[in-house]
C-alpha cells in the first residue's frame, strides 16, 4: 500500500507530459468529407445548414452552410462524426455514424423540400435498426428490438446476447473464452460474480438500449476480462421538453411475477434532467442436483430452491452544458434485493456394490433474511475541442451493502426412518465493499493521427464477516472454530497511451499500451479464542498490456480489421478467503489465498461486409483457475478455487442477416470453437482434453397481418468442456413472441413464451481419480410474459438545439 502513492505520482506525470506534448504537435486536419444536396426535382439546395458532431457525445464540432450547387465541404482530423442537415428551420437529414479514416464522398443527399417535411422531427421508434450491428471491433446487439428480451432483467437479458453465456454460478463469459468484464454505460462496477448478478437483476431489460461486445478491447479500456468487454448501453432520450415511457408486465412460470419500469426525462435549454424507476417482484424457482459417487458410496443429492427477494433498481442524474464544448454531468443509482428464501435439500447415501440405502440426510435452509443494496454516484467532465482535442474526467463513488441469514437443519435417517442425529446450525454473513475510482482521458491530433493517453486510479476494500451459531441447544452459542472475519483491500493504477491513424483512405491502425499496478492485502482474522491461525497475504505486480488493431477497407465495401490484445482476470476476493463455509452438512467451499490471475493473449481476424460478419481468434490463457471438487475424511466434499494450467481457444464466428421476404427478416449467429484445456494438479495428474464445441443463435422476425410482428428466437449449445476434467452437456432453448403497436404507436403490447420445451437445462459431469460428480441445474426459464409500455410527453427535438448528452453513450468516450 505504501508504494501506490508514489506509482500514482509517476503516473500524473506521464498524464501531464501527455497534456503538455500537445503544444508540439502538428494540427493538420488531414481529411475531407463532403457531398452535394438536392431536392426533389434535383436541384441544388443554397443556404442549408449543416451541423457536424462529435459522435461519442453529440457535441458540435463545426457548422456550415451548402453552396449555390448544393455542394459542401468540411476539413476533419480522423474520427467518429455525425452530419445533421436543417433546411428552412426544419431537420431535413440525419447521417448514420461516419468513421472517417480518409477522405469520404457521400455523394448526393435528396432533402424533401415539401411543407410536410418542415415540421417538427419526431423520434420513431428502433424498428428500422438491425438487431446485430458490427463497428469496427465491436458487435452491437440492439436489445430492445428482441420483444422477448423485454420485460425480464438484465441478466436474463445478457443470455440473450450472441456469444454470451451466462453459467450456472452467474459467472459470465464470451464465445466459450475467458470471463468478461461487464460494464454499465463504460463504467465497471468492481462486483464480483454474485454481486454483479444481483445488481443486473435490478436493472429491467426495458432500459437497456444495446448490449456492446468487445472481443479485442483497445488499450484505453481496463485490462480485466480475459474474455473481453460486455458493455450494457441504457436508453437517454435526446427529445426537448419534459417525456417518458411506462411499462408494465406480469410473467407466470412456476407462480406469479410482476415488473415496472418508468423512465422520465426533462431537457430545456442547457439542462437536461432524467430519472428512471424499475422492480421485479415474485417468487423465483430453482431445482439443481449433485450427485456423487466415491470411496465406494452414492451419494444422490437433491435441491429445491425459492427466491423470494424484491428486486428495485433507481436512477437520477443531470446534465449541463456549459457551452458548446463542455459538459457537466452527474448520475447517481440506487438498487435494492431483499427478502427471504428457502433451500429444501436431501441426500440419500448408497452403498455402491450392493446399491443399497444405508443413510437419508433432510435439511431445510431457510433465509429469513437476505439484502444485496448497491448506491453508486458518478461525477463526469467532458471537453469536445473542434480541432479534435478531447478532455473527459470521470469520478466514481460506491457503496456495496450485502447480508444474509441462513438457517440450516439436518436430520439424518437411517434406511427404516430412524433419526441417527441432528446438526442445526445459523450462518450470519454480511459483505460491507466501498469503491473509489478517479479517471482521465486526454485526446489531440498529432499530424494525420491521434494520440489518446490517459490515467486511472481505482481502490475497492471489502469487510466481511462470517459467523456460524450452534442451533442444537436453547439458545444459539457462537462457534469460534467457523467463524472469522476477512478483509480485502485492491488498489489498481494504471496509465495507457495509444496513437491511431489512417494511411490513405483504406488503411489504418491503432497501438496502444496500458501499464497496470495491481496492490492487494487479504487479512483473515479468527473469532477470538480459535484454534484457526490468522492468515495475510500482501500482493503487489505491475503489468503491461500491449494492444494493437490494423483496418482495412476494400473498394467493394468490405471491412478487414485484425487485432491483438492481452488481458487480465484477478482472483475474486472471495476465491482468496481461505476459511470454509459450509453448503449442507456433506459438503463445504473454501478459498485459496494463493489463487493467482490469469492471463490471456488474443489474436482476432474479422472481415464484414454489409449483413455478413465473419471472425476468426486464437487465444491462450495461462494459469487458468477453475473450481475443483476435493474429497475429505472419505465423505465430505470441499469446492476450492485453484489455477490449474493453460487453456487453448481458437475460434469460428460467423453472423449473417437475410431478409427472405418482404415480411421475414433472419439473423443468425454461429460460433464454432476448439478448447484445448493443457491442466493439472498435485493431487489428481495431469489432464489433456480437448474438444470441438459451437453455439447457434438465430432470431427471426415476422410482419404478420393486422400490424402484429412476431418472434421466434432459438439458441443451441453442443456439448463443451470446463475447467480440470468436466464436461458439460448440450442444452437448448426456444422463445416465441408478439408485439403491436396501438395508440397512435405511443405503446405497445408484448406477449411472449420463453423456453418453450424446457429446454435449457445445465447438466455436468467431472470424474477426478476416485470421485465421479454429476450436477443439473433447472432455473424458471419457461414463462409467459405479457408486458404493456406507454410512451408520454414531447417526442420531437428542435433542430436548434439537436443534441446528445453528454452522457448518452459513455462506453463511446473512453
Amino acid at each position: 500500500m505504501t508504494n501506490a502513492p508514489f506509482k500514482c505520482s509517476y503516473l500524473l506525470v506521464f498524464f501531464i507530459a501527455c497534456l503538455f506534448s500537445k503544444t508540439f504537435a502538428q494540427n493538420n486536419p488531414g481529411i475531407t468529407l463532403k457531398g452535394t444536396l438536392k431536392n426533389t426535382k434535383n436541384e441544388g439546395i443554397d443556404g442549408a445548414t449543416l451541423l457536424l458532431k462529435n459522435h461519442n457525445n453529440g457535441q458540435l464540432i463545426k457548422q456550415g452552410w451548402s453552396n449555390p450547387d448544393g455542394s459542401f465541404s468540411f476539413e476533419l482530423v480522423p474520427g467518429s462524426y455525425i452530419l445533421s442537415i436543417s433546411y428552412l428551420a426544419a431537420l431535413a437529414y440525419q447521417s448514420e455514424l461516419l468513421k472517417l479514416s480518409g477522405n469520404l464522398d457521400l455523394g448526393m443527399i435528396k432533402i424533401e423540400t415539401s411543407p410536410r417535411s418542415l415540421k417538427e422531427v419526431v423520434i420513431q421508434s428502433s424498428s428500422n435498426k438491425p438487431l446485430i450491428k458490427i463497428d469496427g471491433r465491436k458487435m452491437i446487439y440492439n436489445i430492445e428490438k428482441s420483444i422477448t428480451g423485454q420485460g425480464t432483467n438484465s441478466l436474463e437479458a445478457l443470455k440473450k446476447t450472441p456469444g454470451i453465456i451466462v453459467n450456472q454460478d452467474n459467472s459470465i463469459t464470451l464465445n466459450g473464452s475467458g470471463a468478461a468484464l461487464v460494464m454499465i454505460n463504460g463504467r465497471q462496477t468492481y462486483l464480483q460474480s454474485e454481486e454483479l448478478a444481483q445488481l443486473l437483476k435490478t436493472m429491467s431489460a426495458s432500459d437497456l438500449k444495446s448490449i456492446e461486445v468487445i472481443k479485442n478491447p483497445s488499450a484505453e479500456y481496463d485490462a480485466a476480462g480475459t474474455g473481453g468487454i460486455v458493455n450494457l448501453v441504457l436508453k437517454k432520450s435526446v427529445a426537448e421538453g419534459f417525456n417518458g415511457s411506462i411499462n408494465n408486465g406480469i410473467a407466470y412460470g412456476r407462480s406469479l411475477k410482476q415488473n415496472t419500469n418508468l423512465n422520465l426525462n426533462f431537457r430545456k435549454g442547457k439542462w437536461n434532467l432524467f430519472g428512471g424507476y424499475n422492480h421485479n417482484l415474485g417468487h423465483f424457482a430453482m431445482d439443481y442436483d449433485n450427485d456423487r459417487t466415491t470411496n465406494g458410496k452414492i451419494y444422490l443429492n437433491a435441491n429445491h430452491d425459492i427466491d423470494k427477494r424484491r428486486n428495485i433498481g433507481s436512477t437520477v442524474g443531470a446534465d449541463y452544458e456549459i457551452d458548446t464544448t463542455k459538459t457537466l454531468g452527474i448520475v447517481m443509482n440506487a438498487n435494492f434485493s431483499n427478502g427471504g428464501g428457502i433451500i429444501f435439500p436431501t441426500t440419500d447415501i448408497y452403498d455402491q456394490a450392493t446399491n443399497q440405502l444405508l443413510q437419508q440426510l433432510r435439511s431445510e435452509s431457510s433465509y429469513p433474511a437476505q439484502r444485496a443494496n448497491r448506491y453508486n454516484a458518478n461525477l463526469n467532465y467532458r471537453y469536445k475541442g473542434s480541432k479534435g482535442t478531447s478532455l473527459d474526467i470521470d469520478a466514481d463513488y460506491g457503496i456495496f451493502d450485502a447480508a444474509t441469514k441462513n438457517l440450516s437443519t439436518n436430520s439424518l435417517y437411517s434406511p427404516d426412518g430412524t433419526l441417527l442425529s441432528n446438526n442445526n446450525f445459523l450462518v450470519a454473513n454480511s459483505r460491507d465493499i466501498k469503491l473509489y475510482a478517479v479517471k482521465a482521458d486526454y485526446g489531440f491530433p498529432i499530424g494525420k493521427g491521434k494520440v489518446l493517453a490517459g490515467a486511472k486510479y481505482s481502490e475497492v476494500s471489502a469487510d466481511n464477516v462470517f459467523n456460524q451459531y450452534d442451533m442444537n441447544k436453547e439458545l444459539p452459542v457462537l462457534d469460534i472454530n467457523l467463524s472469522n472475519t476477512f478483509n480485502y483491500k485492491e488498489q489498481i493504477t494504471a496509465g495507457y497511451l495509444k496513437y491511431e491513424r489512417p494511411i490513405g483512405d483504406q488503411f489504418s491502425f491503432d497501438l496502444g499500451l496500458r501499464l497496470e499496478n495491481t496492490h492487494s492485502e487479504g487479512d483473515l482474522q479468527p473469532s477470538a479464542g480459535s484454534s484457526v491461525l490468522p492468515t495475510s497475504v500482501v500482493r503487489n505486480y505491475l503489468d503491461a498490456f500491449p494492444t494493437a488493431a490494423f483496418t482495412y477497407k476494400t473498394t467493394g465495401s468490405g471491412t478487414f480489421n485484425l487485432s491483438f490484445a492481452r488481458r487480465i482476470d484477478r482472483p475474486a476476493y472471495n476465491n482468496l478467503n481461505p476459511f470454509s463455509y459450509p453448503v449442507d452438512e456433506l459438503s463445504y467451499w473454501k478459498g485459496n489465498p494463493f489463487l493467482k490471475p490469469q492471463y490471456a493473449n488474443t489474436l482476432a481476424l474479422q472481415y464484414s461486409h454489409k449483413k455478413t460478419t465473419i471472425s476468426t481468434s486464437y487465444t491462450r490463457t495461462n494459469d487458468i483457475s477453475s473450481s475443483i471438487t476435493e474429497v475429505f475424511e472419505d465423505n465430505l466434499i470441499y469446492m476450492v478455487p485453484r489455477n490449474i494450467g493453460l487453456q487453448n481457444n481458437l475460434n469460428l464466428t460467423i453472423t449473417q442477416q437475410l431478409a427472405l421476404a418482404k415480411w421475414w427478416n433472419l439473423t443468425l449467429t454461429g460460433i464454432g470453437y476448439r478448447l484445448e484445456n493443457k491442466v493439472g494438479t498435485t493431487e489428481y495428474g495431469n489432464f489433456n482434453r480437448s474438444r470441438f464445441a459451437g453455439t447457434l443463435n438465430v432470431q427471426q422476425t415476422f410482419n404478420l397481418p393486422a400490424g402484429i410482428t412476431g418472434e421466434l428466437a432459438s439458441v443451441v449449445n453442443s456439448k463443451n468442456i470446463s475447467g480440470l476434467n468436466t464436461c458439460i452437456r448440450g442444452n437448448s432453448q426456444v422463445d416465441l413472441g408478439f408485439q403491436k403497436n396501438l395508440m397512435k404507436d405511443k405503446a405497445t403490447l408484448r406477449l411472449a413464451a420463453t423456453d418453450v420445451f424446457r429446454s435449457n437445462k445445465i447438466r455436468t459431469d467431472t470424474q477426478l481419480n476416485n470421485l465421479l460428480l454429476h450436477t443439473t441445474y433447472v432455473g424458471e426459464s419457461r414463462q409467459i410474459r405479457l408486458n404493456f409500455s406507454y410512451r408520454f410527453g414531447n417526442h420531437k427535438i428542435k433542430t436548434k438545439d439537436s443534441r446528445e448528452s453528454g452522457l448518452e453513450n459513455e462506453s463511446q468516450r473512453l
